[in-house]
């Protein structure tokens, strides 16, 4: 008896023992996985890094190429439309922020984004009020259809392009209504070792000229951001290039398509056309989070709608603590009121990126009622920022960017940015 049961205590732990060692080889496969995978996204975060210290090259001597402004203006505007580009947090914001920046140097500017067999309005800014967002969010351009387009993506280079040479498409004609004779710049936003998105850009009347090396720059950097913001997020896949078209959106007019093969059909071309147009390969990703994946698409990418005058005079108020007493947005001018508009959605953008990357703290400071001495740096190159770009605009009396801490990161309360804080004039 005692021998049997020696046996099959012997048979037990030897079970034990090939389960426990089973288990542990298990594990060191995954460790040695996330090794790997830990590994290639340092190699691609440094590569993003060299890319970017490229594009700052770059930036460096381009000033005195930006037509229509002297040399100095030029290089400042660019300088500030990188600022800008540089603190958006996911893709939506990297189209919008480029298509605006443009726009304030006269440029009517209009950022398709490459999805599948087709290009997809995202965001446009300097046409009008007539061009609605929903209006051009409508707007498709077909990929599989010999256009300049086209060309872009299958050169992955600028493409020089005028109202003739797109009167194919003639959704876009009808909407954006180039000058017969104005110059169309059609430029690559390039991401993920491909082409994501396509930057329409014109003068908006005949004979004017574009700032062209200035936007080459500005498309540049938008696309090394994209790779930024993929890195940051560990290359996590996201709807983007290659993915399959299902159908164009409801709101397009049938018209586009007529008599030509739809933007779902096969291409005919084959090569490096083909390997453009087909591509599965990921191009745009959110951080921290990424946009869902989706094997069909029915509808173009939302992109984030920036606040109306209305609703920025609602949320600022008669008596904002950055605003005079009896302040109304209403009442001022329509480009006035853009200002403001646009100072406040930089101020969001600014602060909502100091709690994206800093969350723990975030938390601690609010707990604790020291925010502003938890995150003194970022909060002080953040306002820094804000100043640079608005200070002279709208003088020491507004500071969207005091607001925007209080609401967004204090959680509207201002005493838990602690007694360090300097206040709203710091």
């Amino acid at each position: 008896m005692a021998e049997a049961q020696t046996s099959l205590i012997a048979d037990l732990i030897r079970e034990a023992r090939q389960r426990l060692a089973e288990e542990l080889r298990l594990q060191a496969e995954q460790l040695e996985k996330l090794e790997h995978d830990l590994a290639e996204l340092r190699l691609r975060h440094q590569h993003t890094e060299q890319e970017a210290d490229h594009q700052w090259e770059a930036i460096a001597c381009a000033g005195a190429s930006a037509l229509r402004m002297s040399a100095d203006t030029a290089l400042e505007n660019v300088l500030g439309a990188v600022r800008s580009l540089m603190t958006c947090t996911i893709p939506e914001q990297v189209l919008q922020i480029l298509a605006e920046e443009a726009a304030r140097w006269g440029v009517r500017a209009a950022i398709f984004d490459v999805r599948g067999k087709a290009a997809w309005g995202a965001s446009a800014n300097g046409f009008g009020p007539k061009l609605t967002e929903k209006t051009f969010q409508s707007l498709i351009i077909p990929l599989n259809q010999e256009n300049p387009f086209r060309q872009v993506c299958e050169t992955a280079g600028p493409v020089e392009a005028s109202a003739d040479t797109l009167k194919k498409n003639r959704n876009l004609l009808e909407k954006l209504k180039p000058a017969p004779d104005a110059p169309v710049l059609l430029l690559p936003i390039r991401a993920a070792g491909t082409v994501s998105a396509i930057f329409y850009a014109d003068p908006g009347g005949k004979g004017d000229s574009l700032p062209v090396y200035a936007l080459k720059i500005l498309s540049e950097f938008a696309g090394a951001q994209l790779d930024r913001l993929i890195a940051l997020s560990g290359g996590v896949p996201a709807e983007g290039v290659g993915e399959e078209v299902a159908k164009p959106p409801e709101a397009e007019a049938p018209g586009e398509f007529a008599d030509e093969k739809t933007a779902t059909d096969e291409p005919t071309a084959t090569g490096a056309t083909a390997s453009v147009l087909d591509s599965t390969a990921v191009q745009s990703v959110s951080a921290p989070a990424a946009f869902e994946t989706a094997t069909e698409i029915s509808a173009p990418l939302p992109v984030s709608e920036a606040p109306t005058a209305e609703e920025v005079a609602a949320s600022v108020g008669p008596a904002s603590p950055s605003a005079p007493t009896g302040f109304e947005i209403s009442q001022l001018s329509e480009a006035e009121q853009k200002v403001h508009e646009d100072a406040k959605r930089f101020a969001k953008l600014l602060v909502s990126e100091i709690e994206l990357y800093n969350k723990m703290k975030v938390a601690d400071g609010r707990k604790n009622k020291d925010l502003y001495m938890r995150l003194k740096s970022d909060i002080d190159r953040s306002r820094q920022t804000f100043e640079k770009r608005f200070a002279k605009t709208l003088g020491k009396e507004f500071n969207y960017f005091h607001d925007e801490l209080v609401r967004t990161l204090a959680a509207n309360d201002s005493t838990v940015l602690g007694p360090e804080y300097p206040g709203p004039s710091a």
